[in-house]
């Protein structure tokens, strides 16, 4: 599934009739790397969060992510936003 070859066929404009076969290799990738850095990402923030709820003056916490809170128009909390680290990244 690696290595499938499709030959295109490439005809000529200024000889008619003439027409060469040309060899595309095309590269099969299935979606588990995505998938697999998704869940990276998440753990990451999760993990993150949770380090920086326990201690957030830790400069080895804040080297996985730095949490600051965001505020609606009206002053309410809603969620915090990674502004520094690797969970900004």
């Amino acid at each position: 599934m690696q290595g499938w070859r499709v030959m295109l066929a490439v005809k000529s404009q200024r000889a008619r009739g003439a027409e060469q076969k040309y060899p595309i290799k095309l590269f099969y990738t299935s979606n588990m790397p995505i998938i697999l850095q998704t869940a990276f990402v998440s753990n990451l923030y999760f993990m993150s969060q949770m380090f920086y709820n326990q201690a957030p003056n830790s400069p080895f916490v804040k080297l996985f992510g730095d949490w600051s809170p965001s505020t609606l128009e009206t002053g309410a909390v809603t969620n915090t936003v990674p502004v520094g680290g690797l969970a900004y990244y």
